[in-house]
């Protein structure tokens, strides 16, 4: 079976179906998150894996979603003036941030800081904080795989930020137009979900 980093937090999908934009996320320990994927039910569920195998996408369609809050669509905020800044005040220092595609199709996970959500806002652009180069990061600022927002939705318990986007290009540094270009399988099976990359 597929092993995933120590010492690292993992996120986890969790979606009743790949094309559905609603979805529960939790973050685990890597011990606890090795478990899941030891003890995964394939006969029953599907289970993909991004790029650097810190993100896992469980496809169960018995799974019961929580519900998500609009907070900008179209470049305009959802909330009043007065909700917004009070919402500010309530984002983590550090939190998972997902981009899904039009489709609801998962194109990677990483982390962003309230600076990262401000900057989307603003300019409607996919931005996350970058932990190796420590400051702001706009997907596809250099390679021009941009990711242009239709919304952005936050989740709370845990916290974690959804933005819909269309991607240009690649999501994936990888060349892959998703991050989760791997499905997982019995007898520890790996297969490859598109047949080509579109960029790199």
């Amino acid at each position: 079976m597929i092993q995933l980093p120590k010492e690292k937090k993992i996120a986890i999908i969790s979606k009743p179906s790949l094309n559905s934009n609603e979805l529960n996320l939790k973050v685990l320990n890597s011990d606890l998150a090795q478990d899941f994927v030891d003890h995964f039910d394939f006969s029953k569920k599907q289970l993909f894996i991004d790029c650097d195998e810190d993100a896992l996408l469980e496809i169960d369609s018995e799974l019961q979603t929580t519900d998500k809050r609009l907070l900008w669509e179209s470049g305009k905020l959802k909330l009043t003036e007065e909700e917004w800044v009070s919402f500010q005040n309530t984002i983590p220092p550090l939190s998972p941030f997902l981009a899904q595609d039009l489709t609801g199709k998962e194109l990677m996970l990483a982390w962003g800081k309230k600076e990262s959500l401000l900057s989307a806002v603003e300019s409607g652009l996919g931005t996350y904080y970058s932990r190796s180069r420590m400051g702001k990061w706009v997907k596809g600022e250099e390679s021009g795989h941009l990711q242009n927002l239709t919304a952005i939705y936050v989740h709370s318990n845990p916290f974690f930020v959804q933005y819909v986007t269309s991607q240009i290009g690649a999501a994936c540094h990888t060349g892959y137009y998703s991050c989760f270009f791997r499905e997982l399988g019995a007898n520890d099976s790996i297969s490859f979900v598109y047949n080509s990359k579109v960029g790199a």
